[in-house]
Formats: structure tokens, sequence, C-alpha cells
């Protein structure tokens, strides 16, 4: 193996442990929660905040659409099957969230995300490789 195969291999190593490192600090998982959605198809409110509830699996989200209203705040409630998979270890939801959300590895542990969003819209939620998606939809 050549040195410049070498230092891709540490750096790269390095990257993971960095990403799995600073999931692990920044993660605050919530109380296990069911909440399903209403009758037509909207997040029910508790507390005040729209919550919507998933599971992640390593091949998908369930369930995989949500239905929110603008500038009401909404609470995610992010469940991890605790299998590995691509979308086991963080998701991204450009145009929804800053930045990506890290999942918390374990089966069964919850990772919450609060935010309120601003616009109405369709937004897409995908692992880091855009391989696994779901969709949150913004309404008046």
């Amino acid at each position: 193996m050549n040195k410049d195969k070498i230092i891709q291999y540490v750096l790269l190593s390095i990257i993971v442990i960095a990403v799995a490192v600073s999931g692990y600090l920044i993660l605050k998982p919530g109380d296990n929660q069911t909440v399903t959605q209403g009758t037509e198809g909207m997040a029910l409110v508790v507390d005040g905040k729209q919550v919507v509830a998933m599971t992640v699996y390593p091949s998908k989200y369930d369930p995989n659409y949500f239905k929110v209203k603008v500038g009401v705040p909404v609470r995610w409630e992010i469940t991890s099957s605790g299998q590995p998979g691509c979308d086991s270890g963080s998701m991204i939801a450009n145009g929804l969230l800053d930045g990506a959300v890290y999942l918390n590895p374990n089966a069964g542990q919850v990772t919450v995300k609060e935010f309120t969003p601003k616009n109405v819209g369709t937004y897409q939620f995908t692992c880091p490789m855009g391989m696994v998606r779901g969709t949150l939809e913004v309404v008046n």
C-alpha cells in the first residue's frame, strides 16, 4: 500500500470518529412518547407544540411523511431502531433545519429536534447520502 493511500485511510478514520464523538456529545434523548397524526393528517399538538414521531430503520423512516402548520413550534421525536444503516447516524433537512440532526444509535433511544417552521412548503429530509427520504409538509 502506498503512502498516499495510508494517509487517506487515516484521515477518513479521523473524520468518522470525530462525527461519531460529536453526535454522542450533542444527543439529548427525550422521553419515549408515542404520538400519531390527527384525522386530517396534521401533527397533534401537545403542550403547544406539534409533535411528530418516527422511527429510523436501516433503509427507511417510519412514517416518512408529516404535515405541520407554519409558525407553530414542532417537536420532532426520532427513535432509533438500533440497526446500523446509512440513515441511522444523522439526518439532513435542508431549508427546514440548520445543520444535520445527529441521531442516537442505541435501540429505543429518542433524539428530539425542536424548531418552528417559518415558511410554507414541502421539505425533504434524508440520510447524508440522500438514499433514504421523507417529507415534512408545512401548510397554513
